[in-house]
């Protein structure tokens, strides 16, 4: 181990550094960099950034040997900042030379040392692969155009580092720069450069998963190292099991900065789907997984960590496509917003090779059971009823036996009655609907079918993201009651003294589904609780939604419109029966 800075690690211009694809892709964000930044202007003469562990070859004669690259093992993510502070210093500082100002630090020695070596013009690190040609336009190059535009979260970050430094940068005096310059060039630093993959992955192994803030991939990634170490028998062998880890880990990196999911979920739901876990009682993933490896065979335990780590691989890969799969049944999943029930199955059965027809399926099956499981809330759990069906053999049958199955249950098994079609409707039909957890979701789907079936327009211009920011719940007739009265503002008496259930303020009729109508907020606030034909004609002009336009259909004399209810219920009706059709556990 040496002790060295940032700028002599750089000065062998013969040497350039790679991050290898089976590491992280950059990972800091904000408040990362904001404290490397309050490091910067807290610190006044010595600044420590830490260990690298490199692989390569460890020798100051690479200049006779030729060119040397070194893998960055490990401190990736602060070698990284590193270059991007040096790539925004060089511009701002280009700039104010521009202007006139004189500096004591050498611009063009920043691109030679740190960015680009000014012979070859070659660059003196890469990033991640994936990530490299971006690192290139928007670190290196500088450049702001549409080369610099990301397409992963990792490059996002990139582009996030550079507009923080950028911000403290331009409005810092002269004098700052050159110091924060200094501290970072002569950064104190320890690194320790092995030769070949399996040293590295020994120390790597041995480092890691000892305190530090690792990700519970990262912990595995270790894990598996030391076991592969320990039980991989020739280091021909070892070396081979390394190199087939590395490739997958490779994978799962790639796959982590394309998806919405959090990569510990997914690793999560992967064990789960696995017929070697406890399915949904799963409580400590990473101990469980660590169980299973050891307790195999000796001979055994590197083919289960190959498997494993394939198996991870296509579990990400399952994830993006979910994420981006264009199908109804997968749009309509994810507006549920609960993956966790639907993501071990999907992921076990696209490990079993279930065509894109059965995935479908599956995906229309798992929406239509979350949105059950949604509706009712409560204490039952249902994690525990799908817990049989998760840990079926997964064969070329397993999608066609869990749907089949759980359809079945569904319909006749009492130890599901939580969620059957009777608890479904009863829930619908229920006087107090608005604020459940689906309310916004119903009226979605029911809008979605308006525009399919009753001869509205098909294409909405307005997305169920957009409803979710921007749009809320209209109570039609209003929960406040109109100044003048009920009768005189168009709506159904407030009050029934003969029988006060029937009254529209009892909450069976003024927060039910057939009160209750998407809106935009704006709308919403605008038309408050005004009388109702002066709402009924704001929902006729330049809407989006084809529910409001609807309104009208349901009031007895369209002459003298009365938001009566008779009104409430003929349009609660029809919700109702547009629900028991769409969620029909017999289409799926």
């Amino acid at each position: 181990m040496k002790e060295t800075s940032i700028r002599e690690l750089f000065s062998y211009q013969d040497r350039k550094y790679k991050i290898p694809s089976y590491q992280r892709s950059y990972s800091w964000e904000t408040v990362q960099i904001s404290q490397f930044i309050q490091d910067l202007k807290e610190t006044q003469n010595d600044y420590y950034l830490g260990h690298f562990l490199f692989e390569g070859e460890d020798s100051p004669s690479a200049k006779k040997t030729g060119p040397q690259t070194w893998l960055v093992i490990d401190g990736q993510q602060r070698l990284t900042t590193c270059l991007i502070f040096f790539s925004v210093l060089r511009n701002e500082l280009l700039k104010r030379r521009n202007a006139g100002e004189t500096t004591n630090v050498d611009v063009d020695d920043l691109e030679h040392f740190y960015l680009r070596d000014s012979r070859k013009k070659t660059q003196r690190m890469e990033t991640v692969a994936e990530d490299n040609n971006f690192f290139v336009s928007v670190v290196i190059e500088g450049a702001s155009s549409a080369r610099g535009t990301p397409s992963t979260r990792s490059q996002q970050r990139i582009l996030g580092a550079v507009g923080l430094f950028k911000k403290d940068m331009e409005g810092a005096p002269l004098s700052a720069l050159e110091q924060w310059h200094d501290l970072v060039a002569n950064a104190r630093c320890t690194h320790y450069c092995v030769p070949d993959k399996v040293s590295a992955a020994k120390i790597f192994a041995f480092q890691n998963d000892r305190g530090k803030e690792l990700s519970q991939i990262e912990i595995l990634k270790s894990y598996f190292m030391l076991q592969v170490l320990l039980h991989g028998g020739e280091p021909e062998v070892v070396a081979e099991h390394l190199k087939f880890v590395e490739q997958e880990v490779a994978i799962i990196y790639q796959q982590i900065v394309r998806i919405e999911a959090a990569e510990d979920d997914v690793l999560r739901y992967c064990w789960q789907a696995s017929e070697h876990s406890l399915g949904f009682n799963t409580r400590k993933t990473v101990d469980e997984i660590k169980a299973y490896i050891v307790g195999a065979a000796t001979t055994d335990i590197c083919l289960r960590i190959r498997n494993f780590m394939a198996q991870l691989a296509e579990a990400f890969r399952t994830v993006e496509r979910v994420e981006k799969h264009a199908a109804p049944e997968f749009t309509h999943l994810r507006y549920l917003n609960n993956m966790a029930l639907a993501y071990p199955f999907l992921i076990k059965a696209g490990l079993a090779g279930a065509t894109e027809q059965a995935t479908v399926r599956l995906a229309k099956l798992l929406e239509n059971v979350t949105f059950r499981y949604m509706l009712r809330g409560g204490r039952a759990g249902i994690e525990t009823r799908l817990n049989g069906y998760l840990t079926l053999p997964a064969g070329n049958d397993y999608v066609t036996a869990l749907v089949e199955g759980i359809v079945s249950d569904l319909h006749s098994n009492g130890w599901w009655d939580y969620w059957s079609d009777k608890v479904m409707l009863e829930l619908l039909n229920a006087g107090y609907f608005y604020q459940n957890r689906v309310d916004n979701y119903v009226l979605w789907r029911y809008e979605l079918d308006l525009c399919a079936n009753s001869g509205y327009p098909t294409s909405l211009k307005i997305t169920y993201a957009d409803l979710l920011r921007n749009e809320s719940i209209e109570h039609i007739a209003p929960r406040t009651e109109t100044a003048g009265g009920a009768i005189a503002a168009g709506y159904g008496a407030y009050n029934d003294t003969e029988d006060p259930a029937n009254g529209i303020e009892s909450g069976e009729q003024i927060n039910c589904l057939g009160n209750l109508m998407l809106i935009s907020q704006s709308h919403n606030s605008s038309i408050g609780n005004k009388p109702f034909n002066d709402k009924l004609l704001s929902y006729g002009k330049d809407n989006l939604l084809s529910q409001q336009k609807e309104i009208v259909e349901f009031v007895d004399d369209p002459s003298n419109p009365v938001w009566s209810i008779s009104a409430i219920t003929k349009r609660h009706d029809k919700i109702l029966k547009t629900a028991q059709r769409l969620w029909s556990l017999d289409a799926i």
